[in-house]
């Protein structure tokens, strides 16, 4: 028995990755987000015409979504019947991807076959059901979507003959399900069956509907490791991914992680996957991964120039593939509920991979927008793994102008702000401007918005020190002309209705 969610394992098979040769072909396969519903029917998609029925007086709708991807939303009284099924003499697993309302803490039905006349099998959000035990593998329901798995024989002494069973998903005589259903898979363990095999379901599913695989690598379709669970144990809390495995028609573009408020999307993070038009080559996938206690408590990080800041999260980033050096994506933070200011915050990458944190390995990213009614962080334009190495590791830390003032050199760069492959940053789509830089001491800031803003500015000394502050009333264009007479080196932060930036000025 395997339920896999954020995430319980019963094992009854014991996964061990290991090379191996093709997928496992599926006996059913029902997807939300590849089907389409002839009047009540669900059609299997793994050429062997076992199509689903829904026998319920409303058919659901497919138009909730389960970590961006297209689900149906079952009621009470939904159910689901699957009339025929040719099982094997061997092994099946019954793999369901669902998701429970928030509110629903009842245990839920998920599915049940029936072997023969006096024979079934079936599962709950807490139990595994046969026609003569029950074992409980959970006290409650588990939130966020889940990968839920049950593998044993269907067939044993005493039962008939036939491998042909019946059965149905959903609401049965005792008790409703109430939640999405994005995915149905029933595969055969037969005697050319590998771990890996089945694993590389898994991680299809998992990647998919962002779900975290607890205590297992990840494989593609090829058996290829995109997340090495033994070398990450630290980031393998909690795991989503983006990528492409064309093998298992899987397209995901923009994902969720359970339980940290953290997005990730190529380019853009659209209402759907399907409606995100980025494009990403074959067998390239960006997998995140962290420890979920480092993004609800602070913990202190030791950088140069003897500054110390404490920070949320604890992520790494590991890349498979060349797409994404050449692909940007945004970063986003949901429903934070950190210390300080979220104007404060900078994300912070370790290109080296080593979460030391030297910083001449360091990037710092500002926001490209705060939205502190929603508590809100977004990251634009950032490309990952510049340097090949194959992963980053990434924080976020509140600096004030005193922190960044630590953070120049003494030949008078600052290390790094959105260096390498990483655009500058630009606010609520708008454009910053200083030149000339370096100056004489004469320069001009222009800074234009979609929309208008008032415009605060402040310029600081390396001791952090406020020299001249400049203020601009609501507009959407805002040009600045200053003069400073020390020669030198200055930090310009600039703090519009919503953002803030800070920009590196010399004067010689």
């Amino acid at each position: 028995m395997k339920i896999i969610n954020t995430i319980l394992i019963i094992l009854i098979v014991t996964i061990v990755p290991h090379v191996g040769a093709q997928t496992i072909t599926p006996l059913l396969w029902l997807r939300a987000d590849s089907t389409s519903v002839n009047g009540n029917m669900w059609q299997d998609i793994s050429g062997n015409n076992y199509h689903a029925v829904f026998s319920s007086h409303t058919i659901p709708t497919v138009d909730s979504l389960v970590n961006y991807n297209l689900s149906f939303y079952f009621e009470a009284e939904t159910i689901l019947r699957i009339p025929q099924l040719q099982t094997t003499e061997s092994e099946n697993s019954f793999i369901v991807v669902y998701q429970l309302n928030r509110s629903d803490s009842t245990e839920n039905p998920l599915w049940q076959m029936q072997t023969d006349s006096s024979h079934f099998l079936g599962l709950t959000t807490q139990r595994i059901l046969n026609d003569q035990t029950t074992i409980r593998y959970g006290e409650d329901n588990v939130q966020g979507p889940i990968v839920n798995s049950l593998s044993q024989l269907w067939r044993k002494n005493g039962m008939s003959d036939t491998l042909i069973c019946r059965g149905q998903v959903g609401s049965n005589d005792t008790a409703t399900f109430n939640g999405c259903v994005a995915e149905i898979v029933v595969l055969p363990i037969g005697s050319d069956y590998t771990d890996s095999n089945l694993i590389a379901w898994y991680s299809y599913l998992a990647v998919k509907y962002g779900v975290t695989l607890k205590e297992t690598s990840y494989l593609s379709s090829g058996n290829k490791v995109i997340w090495c669970y033994d070398s990450l144990q630290q980031y393998s809390q909690a795991i989503c991914g983006i990528g492409r495995d064309d093998a298992f028609g899987l397209y995901q573009k923009q994902s969720t992680m359970n339980g940290t408020g953290l997005s990730i999307a190529i380019d853009s993070v659209a209402n759907s996957n399907t409606l995100n038009i980025a494009v990403i080559a074959n067998d390239n996938f960006l997998m995140v991964g962290c420890d979920i206690d480092s993004f609800r408590t602070a913990t202190d990080l030791y950088l140069d120039n003897d500054l110390t800041v404490s920070r949320y999260g604890d992520g790494l980033v590991k890349v498979t593939g060349n797409d994404f050096l050449q692909n940007s994506t945004v970063l986003q933070m949901n429903d934070l509920e950190w210390q300080d200011s979220l104007q404060n915050y900078v994300l912070l990458i370790d290109r080296s991979g080593t979460g030391e944190y030297a910083l001449e390995n360091v990037e710092f990213i500002f926001p490209s927008e705060v939205d502190t009614n929603r508590n809100m962080l977004f990251f634009n334009d950032i490309y990952w793994d510049v340097d090949r190495n194959g992963q980053d590791v990434f924080c976020f830390a509140p600096l004030s102008i005193e922190d960044l003032s630590l953070l120049i050199t003494p030949r008078g760069s600052m290390l790094p702000n959105n260096s390498g492959r990483n655009k500058p940053p630009t606010l609520q789509n708008g454009n910053i401007t200083l030149y000339p830089n370096p100056n004489d001491g004469h320069f001009v800031l222009e800074a234009t918005y979609p929309i208008e803003t008032q415009l605060l500015v402040r310029i600081y000394s390396v001791d952090g020190k406020v020299v001249k502050t400049m203020e601009c009333t609501s507009a959407s264009y805002h040009r600045v002309e200053g003069t400073l007479a020390g020669k030198g080196q200055y930090l310009l932060e600039i703090i519009s209705n919503e953002e803030r930036n800070v920009v590196k000025m010399v004067v010689q």
